[in-house]
């Protein structure tokens, strides 16, 4: 079984997104971002998967979500610093985060970049690094 690390962590993301009324740009999904507001853009990168046994049955899935805060260029960074931190709060270290017939882990703390502004934007990223052992 290969497991869909993403949906599981969109799920949670996108969960708390919308409670909290902020748009999110998921993967090949038609988006308009907002000239005004911040809004998230969500990102998945699987890491090559491999096994810790000698007879291959128990495999490990690591990886990075990566969830981008941007904010309109020229409105300071505090409030997309503040977004930042809520969206790294829903993943803390060693938080569990079920999926269809597994569960993956959040590995380490999530890390808050610096902003890098574009001129039309601000963009801060929160990486969450994460792994699901599956058993064959």
């Amino acid at each position: 079984m290969i497991p869909d690390i993403t949906t599981a962590l969109e799920a949670r993301l996108g969960a708390w997104a919308e409670g909290e009324g902020v748009p999110v740009a998921w993967d090949n999904i038609q988006f308009e971002p907002p000239t005004d507001a911040l809004y998230l853009i969500s990102h998945d990168m699987p890491a090559r998967p491999y096994s810790i046994d000698l007879a291959g049955e128990c495999r490990v899935y690591p990886g990075v979500y990566q969830v981008s805060v941007v904010a309109p260029a020229g409105g300071g960074k505090a409030q997309a610093r503040a977004l930042a931190r809520r969206v790294a709060a829903l993943f803390p270290e060693n938080e569990e985060i079920p999926g269809d017939g597994f569960s993956a882990w959040v590995t380490s703390p999530p890390a808050i970049y610096p902003g890098v502004p574009d001129g039309v934007s601000f963009t801060i990223p929160v990486s969450i690094n994460y792994r699901a052992d599956i058993s064959a």
